[in-house]
């Protein structure tokens, strides 16, 4: 089978190409640079910009996995999230056209489609999607794009995944990192009730789940949240465990917390901010029960069990920092 793969060198991509690969199909990337080494993978030059450069990278393609994205830089958010997604449609579209044959569009995109965090809720697919954030709002265009070609062309089923935090030894993202050092010095402590939920999912049950969706007839023309919900607690004291410190304690009162900071914040900078308070005290949830019940997904990472594997990498890095600012 002739898999295409957008983002492949990402920190899901990336792995995503790496399990295809093992299983034995053709794997086609797409990259504006051409060059990048990895035995068996067919690396296909274009910029997702530019419509015309795409045609060869989906030519004969059975499955696409539509993974690239953009984090970081919100000023190329909406050209790469939506124009790429409409040039890339456009490209598919012409290949069904040539070959009359069915296709199969797996879309890579977030939780945050739900929007913020607000109240105790538990959020599954019935939920409209009310995105905030360059982010969210430019994958949820995307994702809307897809659904509607769908409606148009007969011949093209997608599935679309919708990961909450996505965590890894190797995450671009270093807010998970810096709590967990948090967490070694000590510093750490609770804010508000005890039911706070941290919404992770580790990197390797995207990369499952992804691979599922292609294979299941039952995940055509379905949106699946994937969360790996747990309590703070648990998160906070696995670090605990692997940094050999004793378990945070101390609790404090979110309102009082709340109103210092809006009041210090003008003067102060602190390192507790009204937004980092938000992620402390969250007790929004995602439920991962369609995606188990419809094509039978089973969770293999729970966080706190990855906890060892997930920090190694950082623990090593801030080892040889230690050990090049001694030297």
């Amino acid at each position: 089978m002739k898999v295409c793969v957008t983002g492949g060198t990402g920190f899901i991509g990336g792995p995503l190409c790496t399990a295809l690969l093992d299983q034995g199909h053709t794997v086609s990337l797409l990259s504006r640079k051409g060059k990048i080494s990895q035995p068996g993978l067919k690396v296909v030059a274009g910029d997702l910009l530019v419509e015309n450069e795409l045609l060869e990278f989906v030519e004969d393609c059975d499955i696409l996995y539509h993974c690239a994205g953009e984090v970081k830089n919100t000023d190329v958010m909406y050209d790469l999230h939506v124009r790429g997604t409409a040039n890339l449609l456009s490209a598919v579209s012409k290949q069904i056209q040539r070959t009359g044959a069915n296709f199969h569009w797996i879309q890579l995109s977030s939780a945050g489609a739900y929007g913020k965090p607000a109240a105790t809720r538990h959020i599954d697919e019935g939920f409209s999607p009310s995105p905030a954030g360059d982010y969210e709002v430019t994958k949820t265009i995307s994702d809307e794009l897809v659904i509607s070609f769908a409606k148009s062309e007969p011949r093209f089923n997608y599935t679309i995944l919708r990961p909450s935090i996505v965590v890894g030894s190797s995450m671009p993202n270093q807010s998970f990192f810096q709590l967990s050092a948090i967490v070694q010095k000590r510093l750490f402590f609770y804010i508000g009730p005890k039911d706070a939920l941290s919404t992770y999912v580790h990197v390797d049950d995207v990369v499952r789940a992804l691979m599922l969706c292609a294979v299941e007839e039952k995940a055509k023309g379905q949106t699946f949240i994937l969360s790996n919900d747990c309590l703070l607690t648990e998160v906070i004291e696995s670090m605990a465990d692997v940094y050999g410190v004793s378990k945070p304690g101390l609790r404090l009162p979110e309102g009082a917390l709340r109103l210092m900071v809006k009041l210090a914040s003008p003067f102060v900078r602190l390192p507790l901010t009204s937004e980092r308070i938000d992620q402390l005290v969250r007790r929004t949830g995602y439920s991962s029960a369609k995606i188990q019940r419809e094509i039978g997904f089973e969770f293999e990472q729970s966080l706190p069990r990855a906890m060892p594997e997930l920090l190694s990498l950082f623990i090593k890095k801030t080892n040889s920092r230690a050990v090049a600012n001694d030297g």
